[in-house]
């Protein structure tokens, strides 16, 4: 790796960092900080790398339209399809790391991939410690491996707004239902609210919650990851290999 884009690696895993600690603290992301990366990212390249370069700057635009219509798709998907849901902050911080062109077009696509690999192993990670906690929910088979794989039973004492339950708890004919919830609101307060309620009021201590990790986390991991993948040039042979 040329050294010279070391100031925009490091520069990008600190705007990760604190767009991450926001996102986990107040649930949102401050996007001029990914604006303030992007125009770093434009100057810096501009200034010691493409120069007037007019072919540099021409793969550069390129690799930014490609960028734009990859995320865009992805966004429509999410607005159209409950399960393809991404949150636009993801979204930013995934073109905002496409100004920074350290390596090649295909960077951003790879680290908002793997982000998505590093999500499908968090229900193996909940299950493996539900079965080993033995946290087994009382339903039937396939129910309860739904819950297994993507929750754990909480105190309510413990539940805050990072949850989204996944069981629905009410009163019919003075008679508690507890029903499997199988799509989960990313925006649970109201629902956490009427639970601890039902559940005070009938003297229940757990419920299965599904944790709401924010995505950044995962995009956080999967940069600083592919960065070493394309640092012991990993990734160039793989894509020299298959194309």
């Amino acid at each position: 790796m040329d050294y010279i884009y070391l100031p925009i690696i490091i520069f990008s895993i600190i705007i990760l960092l604190y767009v991450t600690y926001q996102d986990i603290k107040y649930r949102e992301i401050n996007i001029m900080s990914l604006f303030f990366l992007a125009i770093f990212s434009i100057l810096y390249l501009g200034i010691f790398v493409f120069k007037t370069d007019f072919i540099l700057w021409k793969g550069y635009l390129i690799q930014l339209a490609v960028s734009f219509i990859f995320l865009l798709i992805f966004y429509v998907l999410g607005k159209i399809s409950y399960f393809t849901y991404i949150g636009e902050g993801d979204l930013y911080t995934i073109f905002a790391i496409s100004f920074t062109n350290i390596f090649d077009i295909y960077f951003p696509m790879f680290i908002f991939f793997f982000a998505l690999v590093l999500t499908l192993l968090i229900p193996v990670f909940l299950f493996l410690y539900n079965l080993f906690s033995r946290n087994f929910p009382k339903y039937n088979f396939f129910k309860s491996l739904y819950l297994m794989f993507l929750g754990v039973p909480l105190s309510l004492k413990k539940v805050n707004n990072f949850y989204t339950p996944l069981e629905k708890l009410y009163v019919e004919n003075n008679k508690l239902i507890s029903k499997i919830v199988f799509m989960p609101n990313i925006e649970p307060e109201n629902e956490i609210k009427k639970i601890k309620v039902i559940a005070k009021n009938h003297n229940i201590s757990k419920v299965w919650f599904s944790p709401l990790i924010p995505f950044i986390i995962l995009i956080l991991v999967s940069y600083i990851f592919l960065i070493l993948l394309y640092v012991f040039e990993i990734i160039p042979k793989i894509i020299s290999f298959v194309i």
